[in-house]
């Protein structure tokens, strides 16, 4: 254990060698308790008086306070100092709660009793006698720095106590897990294939060469010149279509090989877009191996009880722990999940961040109000887990020291002289026309007469209206979070045939086309909305430069930004930027990348407050309850997301199939089966607002082949629902309320 538990650690180790003997006591005394009589009469089998195996009732019992306990007298733990390996050993079956809660449970805790055990420890274990016997170091980390030490900590031992008992109890799992761990070179060997696909589409432009193309190649080799630069904090702004998904991986690749680096994780802000960036990884980056692991979820199932774990492959052990060469994830998983999280199972793979390239795709996407924590926790990352951090864009967020953030003093570009770029990319002109508003059926008309148009719209009642108005026709189309995504999938996959085709395509969409959809339109119309979203709405038109005239020269698209008619957006940090984009825009040239500074300047001294954490003794700043170590609270007042959602599963959309799945899930025996059937799942969902499905709980049924296989495995079943047969899943609008409610009708 202690031999795994240093390994974890061994890039923290690096910046804060002080807490070595810290590990070695969390992992020596965190399983103290188990030497307790009823633990090993009743969870281990084991008589400690005859010292023979003899069958006892099976109870659970407390184990992990002993240790806890001990190190609390051994330190004479108070609540500013010295509570790390406390926070740890105690937490390490559980979840890590606050240092109120902590204390509270400790002095349940005999310590007499525990003094004893520690005799019993010793006796067997010498070399934790001499540990105790020498002065621990003081940790020269304070603030929030100590409550992401005591995440570190305890993510490695979960994860290192796990794959002991794994390694005892499951030799075989334990085996393949091993196969599939890091090689030593993998990292170049990535790059290599990287290259070589970069070689083989230099090859295909020579044969028609593209203008576009050499500035594609120019960026890339620019990002790779500069792999070699010390690991930290770097900006990739990039105008869209300028190939940054791989550009960005070739530089995370080639600085990790020069830096003793072990993995790329790639994260991005919208499920809807990570599937297709996991997919042009694999295609690159895999050869009938595993290399790149997508860890997300649409459709979050409960996570199976300690001891029941029966993953399989390759991707669902490198989920447990992040333990793969390359992860695409999602900005809510990295950061509110792992950074940010509590329970054991979100931690577990905290420890496998260290010694990584970060790559945060659509940087511009985080939430302003989080911007703070969320730079601490990044500024901890490359400050004392060696890893390198690049905030990658097409509209770069300004973030460094002159706008209040002082972690990113000294923030390097990859693609030095962006502004150049941009103008010889520039592919279309933008039209205004916000000063009144445009009434729906005038817009869908304006709409019927081109040939092939995407409007994007802020909300899904709005993108359901203007599609209504177009008309059901084959050319029209509708793209909102209303649709599960297999109907996007499939609905896009038309879309794309007819504009490479040349045939009628007319989309009404909302924002989730902006970021990482490779569609071009020859026209696009995006209602008023924040500023950087109508510059990714423009990445969707004349995307490849190809548009000409009718003399056949080269024309820019047509990206017409209006105000609707009942215009409405999202609340929150959407509408202030909304409503700065809308006092700015006039005169404002979107060309130019430096235009946001500016905005995001403004955008931040409104909303880069974070929110106050409520604590027992009431409402404190966030960083202030942080570094005091309120876990649970801090946790709660950290939401990528506002608001908690619930997946509504889509029967009527492919009947066949969905009901396959469901039998599969109620009964099969093979997990392995079960957790394809799961994924598989995901695409016939739809999430609601928790306070939507509340409203239509009438209405909502629960889905019977969970409930039979939960009542006859005597469980509580999945918190999902499912969609009323009685009410339609229109063909191309999705889910449609037929009933009498409007909670589906505002975004």
């Amino acid at each position: 254990m202690s031999a795994r538990l240093e390994h974890h650690l061994r890039y923290l180790f690096e910046s804060v060698p002080e807490l070595r003997p810290y590990a070695k006591l969390t992992a020596y005394l965190h399983d103290l308790g188990k030497y307790r009589d009823g633990f090993q009469e009743h969870r281990l089998g084991w008589n400690p008086h005859t010292q023979r195996p003899e069958a006892f009732p099976r109870r659970a019992l407390e184990h992990s306070d002993a240790g806890a306990k001990f190190v609390q007298a051994l330190l004479e733990m108070d609540r500013e100092t010295a509570s790390e390996v406390p926070f740890v050993i105690a937490s390490h079956h559980g979840r890590l709660h606050d240092v109120d809660a902590l204390l509270r449970r400790l002095q349940g805790t005999d310590l007499a009793e525990v003094e004893t055990l520690m005799e019993r420890a010793i006796a067997e274990l010498p070399e934790l006698e001499a540990l105790l016997d020498e002065p621990l170091p003081d940790l020269p980390l304070d603030k929030t720095a100590r409550a992401f030490l005591i995440r570190f900590l305890l993510s490695a031992l979960v994860d290192a106590d796990r794959l002991d008992t794994e390694a005892h109890g499951n030799p075989s799992k334990a085996e393949l897990r091993n196969q599939h761990a890091a090689e030593q070179d993998e990292m170049r060997q990535l790059l290599e294939r990287v290259r070589a696909d970069q070689d083989e589409k230099a090859a295909e432009d020579g044969k028609d060469p593209q203008p576009i193309n050499a500035l594609r190649r120019e960026m890339y080799a620019s990002a790779l010149g500069n792999a070699a630069l010390p690991p930290g904090f770097f900006r990739l702004t990039m105008p869209t279509g300028g190939g940054k998904t791989l550009t960005s991986l070739a530089f995370a690749l080639e600085h990790a090989r020069q830096h003793g680096l072990r993995r790329v994780i790639y994260a991005v802000p919208f499920t809807t877009i990570i599937d297709q960036t996991a997919k042009v990884f694999r295609e690159v980056l895999e050869r009938c191996d595993f290399k790149v692991l997508e860890h997300h979820s649409n459709l979050e199932v409960k996570e199976p009880k300690e001891g029941e774990e029966n993953q399989t492959t390759a991707p669902d052990l490198a989920t447990e722990n992040w333990d793969a060469p390359v992860i695409v994830t999602t900005t809510v998983r990295l950061f509110q999940e792992t950074l940010f999280g509590t329970r054991t199972a979100q931690l577990r793979r905290l420890h496998n961040v260290s010694g990584s390239v970060i790559v945060l795709d659509e940087a511009q996407t985080l939430p302003a109000n989080l911007l703070q924590p969320t730079l601490d926790a990044l500024s901890f990352l490359v400050k004392y887990a060696r890893c390198s951090v690049v905030l990658c864009t097409a509209t770069q967020p300004a973030l460094d020291e002159r706008l209040g953030f002082p972690a990113l003093k000294g923030i390097r570009e990859l693609v030095p002289d962006a502004a150049r770029y941009f103008n010889a990319l520039k592919r279309v002109e933008y039209a205004f026309r916000i000063a009144e508003p445009t009434p729906w059926v005038e817009l869908a008309d304006e709409l019927k007469k081109k040939e092939q148009v995407l409007c994007i719209v802020n909300t899904r009642q709005h993108a359901s209206d203007l599609y209504t108005l177009l008309g059901e026709d084959e050319a029209n189309f509708h793209l909102s979070t209303h649709l599960c995504p297999a109907h996007r999938q499939r609905e896009l996959a038309v879309i794309k045939q007819r504009l490479g085709l040349g045939k009628p395509c007319r989309v009404v969409s909302t924002q989730l086309i902006e970021a990482g959809i490779n569609v071009d339109f020859p026209t696009v119309y995006r209602a008023l909305g924040p500023l950087e979203a109508i510059v990714q709405a423009a990445g969707r038109c004349n995307r490849e430069g190809l548009l000409k005239d009718e003399n056949d020269n080269p024309t820019l698209g047509q990206v017409i930004v209006f105000l609707p008619e009942d215009h409405r957006t999202p609340p929150g940090d959407y509408e202030v930027r909304t409503t700065l984009t809308q006092n700015e825009l006039t005169g404002t040239d979107l060309h130019d990348p430096t235009v946001f500074t500016t905005y995001f300047r403004e955008v931040y001294s409104r909303i880069s407050q974070a929110p106050e954490v409520e604590v027992a003794g009431g409402r404190r700043p966030f960083q202030k309850a942080h570094a005091e170590l309120y876990f649970a609270q801090v946790a709660k007042a950290y939401r990528m997301i506002e608001g908690e959602t619930l997946p509504v599963i889509i029967r009527g959309y492919d009947p066949v199939r969905v009901t396959a799945l469901l039998g599969t899930l109620r009964d099969s025996q093979n997990r392995e089966e079960r957790q394809r059937a799961w994924r598989a799942l995901q695409q016939y969902t739809v999430n609601l607002q928790v306070y939507q499905a509340k409203g239509l709980e009438p209405f909502l049924g629960k889905v019977a082949e969970l409930e039979e296989r939960a009542r006859w495995r005597k469980v509580e079943p999945p918190y999902l629902r499912e969609w009323p047969a009685s009410s339609r899943y229109h063909d191309k609008l999705g889910i449609v309320p037929e009933f009498n409610t409007d909670l589906l009708t505002s975004f």
